[in-house]
């Protein structure tokens, strides 16, 4: 929300870009970052570092209010336990004939999906309405770019583990080299 006053020579941006999601442990960033390690110089991506390697559970949303959403995160996840989650190939996505994503693709457990309609009753404004696939990406590009890829297809076998003990509220920064995020709160599971 932008506020002015006619004291003011600038408009004030109050609203925030927020997120619910999985923060990706050092350890399984390390064996992404491993893999990425071997495609950079074939595929011409905008690979994602480590720092910033996530689940998404409720896409982005503008909201002025942090401390009400923080409350409310606050109620959520308590019966859900530790989460365990796999992740067994790497390909591209989300659709493979006009692809935007790599990305690694896990079976998504049921604790995940109750976690994350938990999360989505709270805030029923920035819930998603499509089926749930878990995926953890890994780079993006230009969906017209992906033409000149010498690298068509990718379906790489992985064996990736991670687990979790809570989930976490993300600000994302919008900059020229991508997107930033900043952890505003970890809630437990």
């Amino acid at each position: 929300m932008k506020t002015s006053s006619p004291f003011s020579l600038f408009d004030v941006d109050m609203s925030h870009r927020i997120f619910v999601g999985l923060h990706i442990s050092e350890s399984t960033g390390k064996e992404v970052m491993k893999w990425s390690e071997q495609w950079k110089r074939s595929i011409p991506a905008r690979w994602i570092p480590a720092h910033n390697l996530h689940i998404t559970l409720l896409p982005p949303w503008e909201e002025d209010d942090i401390d009400g959403v923080k409350e409310k995160l606050k109620t959520i996840g308590k019966d859900i336990g530790l989460l365990q989650l796999e992740f067994h190939s790497v390909l591209y996505g989300p659709d493979p004939r006009k692809p935007r994503l790599i990305w690694a693709e896990g079976k998504t457990p049921e604790k995940l999906l109750v976690l994350k309609k938990q999360i989505e009753r709270s805030f029923p404004n920035a819930a998603e309405h499509r089926p749930f696939l878990l995926h953890l990406t890994i780079a993006r590009f230009h969906e017209n770019d992906f033409r000149s890829f010498p690298v068509k297809m990718l379906h790489e076998l992985i064996a990736w583990k991670d687990h979790f003990t809570s989930f976490t509220l993300f600000e994302s920064h919008l900059l020229r080299s991508g997107a930033q995020y900043e952890v505003l709160g970890n809630y437990p599971l």
